[in-house]
Parts: C-alpha cells; structure tokens; sequence
C-alpha cells in the first residue's frame, strides 16, 4: 500500500482551516446581518428556510470535497479539491445576503442600493 504525499496532507490541512475561517470570518456576520435586518423589517418575507438548506448544502459540499481528499494519492488533484471546497464555503457563505437583498428588493424595488448598504454595514463591521 502506498503512502499519500505530503502535500496530500498539507492540502487537507490548510482546506480545513481556511474553510473554518470563512465560516468563522465571512458566515457569522452575513447571518448576523441577514437577522439584523429580518428583526428591523418583520414584514419582509425572509427566506429562511431556502437559506438555512443552501448554507448546510454548501458547507456538507466542501466537507465532501475535503473527504475526498483522504482517497486521492497526487497531490494536485488534492489541491483542486481544496479550493473547491474553499470555494463552495465562500459562495454560500455569501449567499444569505443575495437572498435577503432579493426579498428586500421585492418589498421595496431596488436590490442594489439594499446589498450596497449591507456591504457597508459588513464592512463596518470586519476589522
């Protein structure tokens, strides 16, 4: 039987980290956004449902991608299967404020000046 590379490993490893630190960096304060605004406009039809499956989807994707990476044996297809699962975490890490904005902007009319606004509010709050 023959052993993985390290870069293998250091594939898995650094996709597991990074996926967390998007999860911990970019997820928490999109969802602490999207109640924020759920709680400010109760009369907004939040879809809270679609958002929790497509977060949960998303994120079981790059667990999927980074488990696949305990098959592989070379050490570049590990490393695609990294960034995907980075990618997948980013992508519906983000996806709650889209949707919210798509909501909002049903209520309201305009999607831009709403996610314009949220990315400001975000942005106040990163350090």
């Amino acid at each position: 039987m023959r052993h993985r590379p390290r870069s293998v490993w250091f594939a898995l490893g650094t996709g597991v980290i990074v996926t967390v630190i998007v999860a911990t960096v970019v997820l928490v304060p999109v969802i602490g956004l999207v109640a924020s605004a759920a709680a400010a406009a109760p009369f907004v039809d939040f879809p809270v449902g679609g958002m929790i499956a497509t977060v949960v989807g998303g994120y079981a994707l790059a667990a999927g991608f980074l488990a696949l990476i305990l098959r592989i044996r070379r050490g570049a297809l590990a490393w695609i299967c990294s960034v995907a699962a980075v990618i997948a975490a980013l992508i519906v890490s983000i996806y709650p404020l889209g949707a919210s904005a798509v909501a909002a902007a049903d209520q309201a009319g305009e999607a831009i000046p709403t996610v314009v606004e949220w990315v400001g509010q975000l942005q106040q709050l990163l350090p």
